[in-house]
């Protein structure tokens, strides 16, 4: 892991002109691809960006709901999405809706353990992310049942050579 300082070396010399291998070679970086990701979190969210976040960062469930329905009401990529919502890295977006559709996405924290049957019932609240939940799966499978019947169609539609 690079310091904050170094990175921030780096990125003022590349700034300047200094070509990226030869910052690779002075600063013993492995590949470009870091040198770009810097200079995105940097674009991104400033010197915030370049700081070494070791710690796990805690999403509300609706809060994941909120982006997943965005990105799918505005059909917008990952990297926009994430872009938009300030999160550094596209591919938590991406294990959301994958675990959205595995059911897997859940609102609480922890695992159960067992099945235990609840004494007191569901709360308006847990009723209402449950169903906002039901409501984008829904949506995301109607859009993934759509792009594959559109291939199927282009498919059959090409004249035979």
């Amino acid at each position: 892991m690079f310091s904050v300082e170094i990175k921030k070396k780096v990125l003022k010399e590349y700034l300047q002109g200094k070509p990226s291998g030869l910052l690779m070679k002075e600063y013993g970086i492995r590949g470009t691809a870091t040198i770009y990701q810097w200079l995105n979190h940097f674009k991104m969210f400033g010197i915030q960006g370049l700081e070494n976040n070791l710690g796990k960062t805690f999403y509300d469930y609706s809060y994941k709901m909120k982006v997943i329905r965005w990105r799918l009401e505005h059909k917008a990529s990952f990297p926009v999405t994430a872009r938009y919502f300030q999160i550094k890295n596209p591919v938590v977006i991406w294990d959301w809706e994958k675990k959205l559709l595995q059911g897997r996405l859940n609102s609480s924290k922890g695992r159960l353990s067992k099945m235990t049957k609840s004494k007191n019932p569901k709360t308006l609240k847990q009723l209402q992310e449950e169903n906002e939940f039901l409501r984008v799966r829904v949506a995301y499978l109607e859009k993934l049942d759509a792009l594959i019947q559109k291939k199927q169609q282009s498919q059959t539609k090409r004249k035979p050579k």
